[in-house]
């Protein structure tokens, strides 16, 4: 009997020990102290195909302390339009195995709009776009990330590896409709962050 509950005991710490320890994250950004730093980028604005309209501070929804940052967009519904927004500054995230944002869609929001994360990184300024996209589901926060390890094939066209974790330039964040539905009004953003 003594065995069988030292055998439940180590099979317990061993399920229970990683859940207990998690995985710490560095919050990059969470908009309580203003826009820090992110913008609509100039090129969007002369894309036909983009239609971000205003970027601000809102204090009507937040995943965490008290106010986001408000996406607004204006989406026709009758070909893919995206609207997007990024941060230029240099990281080293040589430490870390994942980056992730929230994202909340208003509930009175069609279904349908995706979004992701866009990286540029290194010397030649590459863009590293995700290879796959979030359902943003109205009313609800989604959670986009990205696996930053080795290896990772979370981003297209590009290897993921020391050099491309230790020199990220840029992050982006693309909403997008994919020619419906139409939208005309807000998404929230909060709480960009990299995991150990």
């Amino acid at each position: 009997m003594k065995k069988v509950l030292f055998i439940l005991a180590l099979v317990g710490l061993f399920f229970v020990a990683p859940v207990s320890q998690g995985h710490a994250a560095e919050v990059l950004f969470d908009f309580e102290d203003g826009l820090q730093g992110w913008e609509i980028p100039d090129w969007a604005y002369e894309k036909p195909d983009h239609g971000q309209k205003d970027l601000g501070l809102s204090d009507k929804f937040a995943k965490t302390g008290k106010q986001s940052m408000e996406l607004t967009l204006e989406f026709p519904g009758d070909r893919w339009m995206g609207g997007i927004i990024e941060i230029m500054q240099y990281y080293d995230w040589t430490d870390y195995s994942a980056i992730a944002v929230d994202v909340y869609l208003p509930e009175d929001a069609p279904h349908g709009l995706k979004a992701k994360l866009i990286l540029t990184v290194g010397d030649t300024w590459k863009w590293a776009e995700m290879s796959k996209s979030f359902t943003l589901v109205p009313g609800e926060w989604v959670t986009l990330s990205g696996d930053l390890t080795p290896g990772s094939i979370d981003w297209r066209r590009i290897q993921v590896d020391d050099s491309f974790r230790q020199d990220v330039r840029k992050i982006d964040i693309r909403i997008a409709s994919n020619g419906k539905p139409a939208y005309s009004g807000p998404v929230y953003i909060d709480n960009v962050r990299v995991i150990e």
